[in-house]
């Protein structure tokens, strides 16, 4: 299987394309408008939206794009803060506001979109011009350079049009009751405001157009080019690629010492009568080792073992707290007046012990099925896109799944028997060496396995 096909496989996993640089044209043609007293005719965030969905994952190996990332995230949140000015200043009418300070907000919505507009397309278009260097794409490259001189000029006319547009109002009233006796006509800020708004307007739509004419064809050409496309889309799967594997590697190596650790938790170690390795952080450990590869490998979601795990939590504690309690007291007093509160604790706890080691039997099982499915999902993976050869045996990774559940299984009644027997003595001994081997055996079984699945990338 070829690069270019492994990458066409890779992306149809996600089953949407990655970038589409037309959208970045049609995005363009949002920043068309026009500023009336702060008014935007058309929302800027609708442009934000579009070109964020034309550049789409290239800011994976760009760092420019990246930058543009950052601008697009700064440029949607003025566009928010716009459009909510927009909405209260239309809903409380422009008698209620000041002209000097529609001045300043016009003045400086327009300086700020000014700024943002000619960082995102000054490093879209230094990105395009090298992509389309780097994919033997000249003739891309040479068209790129006029289209940023056509939006640089089209942003600044736009930003000192507005401006104009405004300019009445810096005129004091003094001033326009001389120039209404020159003229011999009654003029006011608010008039004249209104008549440069019209042709202002008119100005701005025609370099829009003529702008528009220019660029949207070199998006909608660029956006066509299925060798750009597919050049800069394999770039993509191969940073992608390293990326994922490496945020799967460190998930994997966070999730297998979790497992490890929560595996010590087993072995029964007391001091003074309390267990300083109490069960139910079992249950805290795993879940947290499953949620971090679930966040990476949705498909092998297990919901039974999450119902498993957060019960047996409850009872795994209530049994820990109980049985805690009955052996402080056990040890303190052995009056008469307390052997009835006594044997409801031991009772109690013999209940909830026994309840929690089936339910962490029942765990076992289904945390070997959900590790195995992993390590089968990774396996799958390397053969069929990279093109990984395995041997038999490296296939057969399964082959001892019975011998290990009835390993389990033994030294889970073994677990369950120990509350009943006394804890001293040749018992003692015999049940801690079974539990401490099992300990030992699966948390050999998950280093093995977590460097079995780093074994399949190498």
């Amino acid at each position: 299987m070829t690069n270019t096909e492994n990458s066409e496989n890779i992306e149809n996993i996600n089953g949407k394309k990655f970038f589409n640089f037309k959208l970045i044209g049609i995005g363009l043609i949002f920043l068309l408008d026009f500023n009336v007293n702060t008014v935007d005719i058309l929302p800027d965030f609708i442009a934000v939206i579009f070109i964020s969905a034309g550049i789409g994952k290239t800011w994976y190996v760009s760092e420019n794009l990246s930058k543009v990332k950052t601008y697009l995230k700064a440029f949607f949140a003025f566009s928010m803060a716009k459009l909510v000015w927009n909405i209260f200043y239309l809903y409380i009418g422009s008698e209620s506001f000041d002209n000097s300070i529609l001045l300043l907000l016009t003045t400086s919505f327009s300086l700020i979109e000014l700024i943002l507009s000619m960082a995102v397309f000054l490093n879209i278009f230094k990105e395009l011009e090298s992509f389309s260097v780097q994919g033997d794409r000249l003739n891309h490259a040479k068209t790129s350079d006029y289209a940023l001189k056509f939006i640089n000029f089209f942003i600044i006319a736009k930003f000192i049009i507005t401006v104009i547009s405004q300019i009445p109002v810096i005129i004091t009233d003094e001033s326009w009751e001389r120039l209404s006796m020159v003229y011999d006509m009654y003029l006011t800020a608010d008039f004249v405001k209104n008549l440069f708004i019209t042709p202002c307007f008119i100005v701005q739509t025609l370099i829009g157009i003529l702008v528009l004419s220019v660029v949207l064809p070199f998006f909608f050409k660029i956006g066509k080019d299925k060798n750009l496309y597919d050049f800069v889309k394999s770039k993509i799967n191969r940073a992608m690629i390293g990326d994922n594997l490496f945020n799967m590697k460190q998930s994997v190596n966070f999730s297998f010492s979790l497992f490890i650790i929560g595996c010590v938790f087993f072995v029964d170690f007391f001091i003074d009568n309390i267990s300083i390795l109490p069960d139910f952080m079992i249950c805290v450990l795993f879940l947290l080792g499953i949620i971090t590869l679930v966040k990476e490998n949705p498909e092998i979601k297990s919901k039974k073992i999450n119902i498993y795990l957060v019960l047996n939590f409850f009872i795994s504690f209530v049994s820990y707290i109980l049985g805690t309690i009955y052996r402080f007291k056990a040890a303190k007093t052995f009056t008469g007046e307390n052997i009835d509160l006594l044997k409801i604790l031991r009772f109690s706890h013999n209940i909830t012990f026994h309840v929690s080691v089936i339910l962490f039997f029942l765990i076992f099982i289904e945390l070997y099925i959900f590790i195995k499915n992993l390590q089968r999902k990774h396996l799958d993976f390397t053969v069929r896109y990279f093109n990984k050869y395995m041997t038999s045996s490296e296939k057969e990774f399964d082959k001892n799944k019975n011998r290990n559940l009835i390993l389990a299984a033994a030294a889970f009644c073994v677990k369950n028997i120990s509350v009943i027997l006394p804890n001293t003595g040749l018992w003692l001994f015999f049940d801690t060496w079974i539990v401490v081997i099992f300990v030992f055996l699966a948390m050999r079984e998950f280093y093995l396995t977590k460097n079995a699945i780093f074994s399949y990338y190498n």
